[in-house]
């Protein structure tokens, strides 16, 4: 087996890892609530920027665009894809592993540069339509950032990436203040049209990448230093995941047991009435005001839909994605009530029971009013919060 197959089929052992992860925490209700909504209120947004400018982008600066892509220069790295493993057999074949660990930097380049288009795709409406600059200046834009990114990489791959916590921020503070300054005279350049500069800056962003990741091209004894890089990386995209799918309905975490819940510590009677709707409906409320995740889960919703309502232009649109949100509530409603009540052991034996179905309709019910009075309030008091608050202008 040569270098770049290896490096083919550990890439592809990389994909499947990341597919594997989510698949773990992504059941049917996340990606029927949570990501086709996500996907189709994106497209709408990004599609609304092409026919019609939002208002709000008539307060934003064009710095704005530089100061936002600065935050998206970091927590990358160059990774060579090595394995634990590899001290037992691949060291010993010194070609065949530094020909996996340039192969694997060399792909880590070549990604990158696939962001960049990304952002450039992302942004590419305001530059056009809104700052009315023109491709080659999208173009040397997206250069000076990619090979900005590729100098804070190869300077964080040189870092001691074993590091967490305080020391880790206080090593990384000269690199933040030096790339924000190169950044930062980037962006002078490119308002005065300083062409010359922007390429000059850029090779040397680019030839100083090249430099410090050269030991890890040509050197077996920089092992430790690319594993605990895969190591981190592979990491990071596990917690973030399992991150994300915390925003999502799940069973709460564990955590320390107390004698005495903060809520309800006498478990207490809500209601006086005592019936079976109103038995169902105790239980939901002291489970879901236990657990906080409920709570934002819900407000997440709303936010969603709120600044949709916010960014995209035509009303049909407004429309569109109000009936979207509210249909997403009742469903997560739903979803939540099952999981709390139709779940529950004491409770699932009685799930067909009216009282079941009746306390289900007044939680729905509950929950989508603050959505709709808040989506109506947003309609009907539109021009007072543009006066107020002009960074939300809408058109």
């Amino acid at each position: 087996m040569n270098s770049g197959r290896l490096l083919w089929t550990r890439v592809l052992e990389n994909g499947k890892h990341k597919l594997k992860t989510m698949r773990a925490v992504m059941d049917w209700t996340i990606i029927v609530y949570f990501v086709i909504p996500s996907i189709v209120i994106g497209f709408f947004i990004y599609r609304s920027w092409w026919l019609e400018m939002p208002g709000w982008i008539q307060h934003i600066p064009f710095s704005f665009l530089f100061i936002g892509s600065f935050f998206l220069l970091w927590n990358s790295h160059f990774r060579t894809y090595v394995r634990e493993a590899d001290t037992i057999f691949l060291m010993k074949k010194e070609r065949l592993f530094i020909g996996l660990k340039k192969g694997g930097i060399l792909f880590s380049y070549t990604f990158e540069i696939l962001t960049a288009g990304l952002l450039a795709l992302l942004i590419a409406p305001f530059w056009f339509q809104h700052y009315g600059f023109t491709g080659l200046q999208l173009l040397s834009f997206c250069i000076s950032w990619i090979t900005l990114k590729w100098l804070v990489m190869a300077v964080s791959g040189r870092l001691d990436v074993q590091l967490r916590g305080l020391i880790s921020i206080l090593r990384n503070i000269p690199l933040v203040i030096g790339a924000g300054a190169i950044w930062y005279v980037s962006f002078l350049a490119f308002e005065h049209g300083a062409i010359l500069l922007i390429i000059l800056i850029s090779l040397l962003n680019t030839v100083g990448s090249i430099v410090l990741n050269y030991p890890r091209f040509t050197s077996i004894h920089t092992f430790e230093q690319d594993l605990a890089i895969d190591e981190r990386e592979k990491r990071k995209h596990t917690e973030f995941v399992l991150g994300m799918s915390s925003d999502i309905e799940k069973l709460p975490k564990l955590g320390t047991v107390r004698k005495n819940p903060r809520l309800y510590s006498k478990s207490n009677r809500l209601f006086k009435k005592r019936t079976e709707m109103v038995g169902y409906l105790e239980l939901f409320i002291k489970v879901t005001t236990r657990n906080t995740e409920y709570f934002w889960g819900y407000i997440r919703i709303i936010g969603v839909t709120v600044a949709a309502l916010v960014m995209l232009p035509p009303l049909w649109m407004k429309l569109g994605i109000t009936a979207c949100g509210f249909f997403t509530v009742v469903a997560w409603s739903g979803s939540v009530w099952h999981k709390v009540v139709g779940s529950h052991p004491f409770t699932k034996l009685y799930s067909g029971k009216d009282g079941y179905y009746k306390g289900k309709n007044v939680v729905t019910t509950a929950l989508a009013v603050p959505f709709t009075v808040i989506c109506l309030a947003y309609f009907f008091a539109i021009q007072y919060v543009q006066k107020v608050f002009p960074l939300f202008l809408n058109g």
